[in-house]
């Protein structure tokens, strides 16, 4: 029977997640509550009882193993009646085969309030114990949470067979005891020589971690007499070491463009220059073999189907499959094999012209080499012409630059080290090409002078490099092509073209967050309509070289790092904002404004040093060197 309840309002029950064990592990709200607490139910047969050590003396505890649900709320009402403050710890995170969802509801019934403080739940302590990450690119992007029906059935389209078949990074809760059958659905998805592993009590003293096969999983696990409180954890992303992870995130890569950090601030990207050759027949064999054994870098692929012929290959059983997974890791790929076949296989895959890699199709015979995609700024065309050389095949190049013997502006930009800020308007600057006609040129860095002969740049070249970056108006370009390291607003038809020129010297306070260096960078790059895409490398003080912030930030933009002792920053004249107070504490009259015009190679300020209470940040213009 309900109990008389005070007017007053009454303290909410806590569901608190424990985590997987470790009492650290707990977050800090669910520590305080449990500090904070006059009764304590516990899942005593889950959570260890080191975490009640958080709980003070006075408190009472109860341990609900043995409870059922109508004498667990009866225990937190008569609790809550008297104006104690109740906490019901549950292992991991109560809302992931918690059980708490009838618990809330008989206290809804009660008018019992209630919150929920969530918990670190025994996958996450598993991938940690194993040194994984359940979501790299290419490789799997989704983890699926579930378990085998037992005593507690489960939706027959959620079956362990049906979430199998997705192949995905897979935590299986609550199955251990089930593990012959366990193992005998994985392996009709994944494979049985597929890696997998048991976690046992993750993240407590006694935590073992089991890898191996699932062939072999089921013996291993009674070898080892496991039988309770252990995770069965399955996927792909086992199977990747550390030095075989070729894909990485785009979260931190610098071309890669959100909220917090504009696109690629720096200009010199990484190539491996990596080409993967793929054959399915006999014939494509042998010239895959011809390729790989006359260039550097090559992986050849071919089907499970064909004998390797005594030479290092990579096998495939599905095409689509392992392409799917391979596309962006090379930076070039030759396939011998139908053209159609091909186009099937990568539309899906194509991104954009600045970011796909090559593609080149020879057909069975080897007597056409075809450059199929990304034919300029990936360097298809290069390659179908190198490859037509090495097989005596000819070149098939369709681009129309080409076809008419035009220099493509892409192709020019790409040689001059200069990032297309908007790739979509290389196709207008290219037309015109083809059609003749004058393009204009803004280029105050004069880095296409000598392309004067190769296009039919218009009588109005515009800005030089001594113009300041005021006299640059919209209103004075009237361009096709702009290549400059300022921000203005432009018509999208106009080809952006950014070099990398400038330097961002940086002084900061120890300690300083990383996050603060760089909104102040960014905030001084927009002030003065500076392109972060022409960022070219970050300047300061020796003393700064182990600053963990600083060093994050080169690293979060793809930047190296100069640095400069205090003889060499005390050399730099004219500086615009000498610091009295720099100058007492190490020696030197300006960091930010020295060290930017000292890596600009005495180059030109052109945002003097701003300011906030732990950073400086100077940009020094360099003269470009193509």
């Amino acid at each position: 029977m309900q109990k008389n309840t005070k007017s007053k309002i009454r303290n909410p029950v806590l569901f608190v997640g424990a985590g997987p064990g470790d009492p650290e592990l707990i977050t800090v709200k669910g520590q305080h509550a449990l500090m904070e607490a006059d009764l304590v139910i516990y899942a005593g047969s889950l959570v260890p009882k080191t975490l009640l050590q958080w709980v003070k003396p006075e408190a009472e505890t109860l341990s609900s193993a043995s409870l059922n649900l109508d004498e667990i709320i009866d225990i937190i009402d008569n609790a809550v009646s008297m104006d104690k403050k109740v906490v019901r710890l549950h292992t991991g995170d109560p809302s992931l085969y918690g059980a708490i969802f009838e618990q809330m509801t008989e206290l809804q019934k009660r008018s019992i309030p209630y919150r929920v403080i969530p918990g670190v739940t025994a996958a996450f302590a598993a991938a940690a114990a194993m040194g994984i990450e359940f979501t790299l690119p290419e490789i799997s992007q989704t983890l699926i949470f579930t378990r085998m029906a037992g005593r507690t059935p489960v939706p027959e389209k959620e079956n362990l067979a049906s979430l199998a078949a997705h192949q995905t990074s897979m935590a299986i809760y609550l199955s251990i005891s089930m593990i012959d059958e366990v193992a005998d659905i994985l392996a009709q998805s994944y494979g049985k020589n597929a890696t997998c592993a048991v976690v046992f009590r993750a993240s407590q003293p006694d935590e073992k971690v089991i890898t191996t096969k699932i062939e072999d999983l089921a013996s291993q696990v009674k070898k080892e007499n496991i039988t309770r409180q252990a995770l069965i954890i399955v996927g792909k992303v086992l199977e990747i070491s550390h030095k075989d992870l070729v894909a990485t995130s785009k979260l931190y890569d610098k071309q890669f463009t959100h909220g917090h950090r504009r696109k690629s601030y720096s200009m010199r990207t990484t190539k491996k220059n990596k080409l993967a050759v793929w054959a399915i027949t006999p014939n494509g064999v042998d010239l895959a073999k011809t390729i790989a054994e006359k260039l550097s870098d090559v992986d050849i692929f071919i089907t499970d189907k064909l004998p390797t012929k005594r030479i290092q290959t990579k096998t495939f059983e599905t095409l689509a499959d392992t392409l799917s997974e391979q596309f962006r890791r090379y930076d070039r790929h030759v396939f011998i094999m139908a053209t159609g076949i091909v186009v099937r296989m990568i539309a899906p895959l194509i991104q954009s012209k600045v970011e796909d890699p090559a593609v080149v199709v020879v057909d069975d015979r080897g007597n056409h080499a075809i450059s199929l995609l990304s034919g300029h700024l990936g360097g298809a065309n290069a390659l179908a012409a190198e490859v037509a050389e090495l097989i005596r095949a000819r070149p098939v190049i369709t681009t129309a630059t080409d076809v008419n013997q035009i220099v493509a502006i892409d192709v020019l930009a790409k040689e001059k080290h200069l990032y297309i800020e908007n790739p979509q308007a290389i196709k207008t600057v290219n037309m015109a090409l083809l059609k003749g006609e004058p393009i204009g040129l803004h280029d105050p860095f004069g880095l296409l002078e000598d392309s004067i002969d190769a296009i039919p740049w218009s009588d109005e070249i515009l800005a030089q490099q001594s113009e300041t970056p005021e006299k640059r108006r919209k209103e004075d370009i009237i361009s096709r092509v702009f290549i400059d390291d300022v921000t203005i607003d432009l018509p999208p038809e106009v080809l952006v073209l950014r070099p990398p020129t400038l330097i961002a010297g940086m002084g900061c306070n120890r300690n300083t967050p990383m996050e603060e260096m760089k909104h102040l960078l960014e905030t001084v790059l927009a002030k003065f309509h500076l392109s972060g895409i022409s960022l070219c490398g970050l300047a300061s003080i020796n003393l700064k070289d182990a600053e963990p912030g600083l060093i994050a930030l080169a690293e979060t933009l793809g930047l190296p790092l100069h640095f400069y002792a205090k003889e060499e920053l005390n050399q730099v004249k004219d500086i615009k904002n000498p610091s009295s107070m720099v100058e007492k504490h190490i020696g030197v009259k300006s960091v930010c404004e020295a060290s930017a015009i000292l890596a600009a190679q005495n180059g030109t300020l052109v945002a003097p040093k701003q300011t906030t209470r732990n950073v400086t940040v100077a940009i020094a213009r360099r003269a470009f060197i193509s």
